[in-house]
């Protein structure tokens, strides 16, 4: 069952949600509790029915004031990161430890890094609400890691259409949205990415960094298997970590124990790089603005030229 862990989530949110909580038979301990766990069918159920009783912006609110601590051990480790960079790639690392059908990803170009969210191909129904808290929390991680520096994105997409309350997700992230987009996406100067935190801990990082991993191991399924593999390497194109070593060392296996494993279920790794490398980039290429140049980077591609062979030999 794909589920996810209360941490401090909706601390502080029970006057809004609790009835909703009730009328979906759901604990109120997920509004107290950090380890309350539940499946992500109610969690989306409850977000939904919290907007449906008049609380349209409901994922707004909580995402733009939650803390970085108060998605728990990862949101801490993100908060002891070196840089900016560091603590978005921990988030997209291990998600999986929080919520097991959420996947956030950075991309970075030549100018530009992409900070883009998305569920997996479990969860595709719209959730308005779980996107602009995934969204708004992202802004302010970008905010606080960088002390203020980039208070706000240079331009961010929603998948969803433009809200009664639009307004206020304009004061919020201070630059110009578009709705209606292919992607939920937010755009930063690539720059961003090796801005230091002054509040890093090396100590910290380290211990919680070991803690995630065992949790990655613990969260795994078979089922969840490819979706893992293909969401590791989904992160890992623009660092170069999109081989199979490093995606066995991040699921807490050896490479042959991978190969092994996909193997049984009928899959080779090489296949499921290519896989994701030709959804992002035909993605990338048909609803974006960025140029052959930009998207190569993003994709592990050193050269343009290779890209576009690629492409090509994708397309046609």
């Amino acid at each position: 069952m794909a589920s996810i862990f209360s941490e401090r989530m909706f601390a502080g949110f029970e006057p809004e949600m609790g009835a909703s909580a009730d009328a979906l038979g759901l604990s109120r301990e997920l509004f107290r509790r950090t380890d309350y766990e539940y499946s992500l069918e109610n969690y989306f159920a409850l977000l939904d029915h919290v907007a449906a009783q008049g609380c349209p912006d409901i994922g707004f609110k909580v995402g733009s004031r939650l803390a970085l601590t108060d998605i728990g051990a990862l949101g801490h480790a993100v908060q002891a990161a070196p840089t900016v960079g560091h603590g978005l790639d921990l988030i997209a690392r291990y998600f999986f430890v929080l919520a097991h059908g959420n996947i956030m990803r950075v991309h970075a170009g030549l100018d530009v890094a992409l900070l883009s969210y998305e569920h997996t191909q479990l969860y595709q129904g719209l959730h308005i609400q779980d996107v602009e808290m995934a969204m708004s929390y992202l802004k302010n991680v970008v905010a606080v890691l960088s002390d203020r520096q980039l208070d706000s994105p240079l331009a961010v997409e929603f998948t969803h259409a433009r809200p009664l309350y639009a307004g206020q997700l304009e004061t919020f992230f201070g630059c110009r949205l578009s709705f209606n987009r292919r992607a939920n996406r937010l755009h930063y100067p690539k720059s961003v990415l090796v801005v230091k935190n002054p509040r890093a801990d090396p100590s910290l990082l380290t211990a919680l960094e070991f803690y995630l991993a065992q949790r990655i191991k613990a969260r795994e399924s078979e089922n969840d298997l490819l979706a893992e593999v293909r969401h590791f390497i989904s992160i890992s194109l623009s660092d170069g970590g999109a081989e199979i070593g490093a995606v066995a060392h991040s699921l807490g296996m050896g490479e042959r124990t991978l190969q092994r494993r996909l193997a049984a279920v009928g899959a080779v790794f090489s296949d499921l790089l290519e896989e994701v490398r030709r959804a992002t980039g035909i993605e990338y290429v048909s609803y974006s603005n960025l140029s052959f140049t930009e998207i190569a980077p993003m994709l592990g591609y050193s050269e343009s030229s290779a890209f576009s062979r690629a492409f090509r030999r994708w397309t046609g």
